[in-house]
């Protein structure tokens, strides 16, 4: 799955296409990866990796909350990230096998919000304030991945095609948000 730095940039992105402002919404965009579940992504085998099952997810999902439209966000993008990002540069192999692919992510945490113009300390802030039951250790980490300034090469994932997905597949995000919120009004 991407990164916490990805997820917020899908949701500020995604947040200004639709004029969503919310903390909830930011909130909802993290919720799946730190929820104390054994399993928030309800998952399902693609082509090479499991992917979020989204419509078992849309049925526990209430799309007038922006919390749970921050989390239909997340899996969104996870979905997009294995199948339209991942499989497409590396189509016959799984990548996290071998864990270097974390790495990348230390090394384009604090390029891409620079790039996104991310406010690290907003994200943390609010970020931190949950009021269901998660898991702390998970959130902890994730909220010191997106203050990380960690310098290398990556190995799989390259700044540029990355930076363009992202702002790429906000499009198509927003786009099925509106029409996931359409159908179940």
């Amino acid at each position: 799955m991407p990164s916490i730095t990805a997820h917020m940039v899908i949701a500020n992105e995604v947040g200004k296409i639709l004029n969503i402002h919310s903390d909830d919404f930011y909130r909802g965009n993290l919720l799946p990866d730190i929820i104390d579940k054994n399993d928030s992504h309800m998952k399902e085998q693609g082509t090479i990796y499991l992917v979020p099952n989204l419509l078992s997810n849309l049925k526990v999902l209430d799309l007038t909350k922006d919390l749970d439209l921050g989390y239909l966000s997340h899996l969104l993008l996870d979905k997009h990230y294995l199948e339209d990002y991942l499989q497409v540069k590396y189509p016959d192999r799984n990548i996290f096998l071998d864990g270097l692919v974390y790495k990348d992510y230390d090394y384009l945490s604090y390029d891409l919000v620079k790039i996104f113009n991310l406010d690290v300390n907003y994200l943390t802030n609010i970020l931190s304030n949950y009021d269901c039951k998660i898991n702390e250790d998970k959130l902890k980490l994730n909220i010191r991945c997106l203050n990380q300034h960690t310098i290398g090469n990556t190995t799989y994932i390259d700044l540029e095609s990355f930076a363009k997905f992202l702002k790429d597949i906000s499009i198509v995000i927003a786009k099925e948000l509106e029409d996931y919120e359409n159908q179940s009004s």
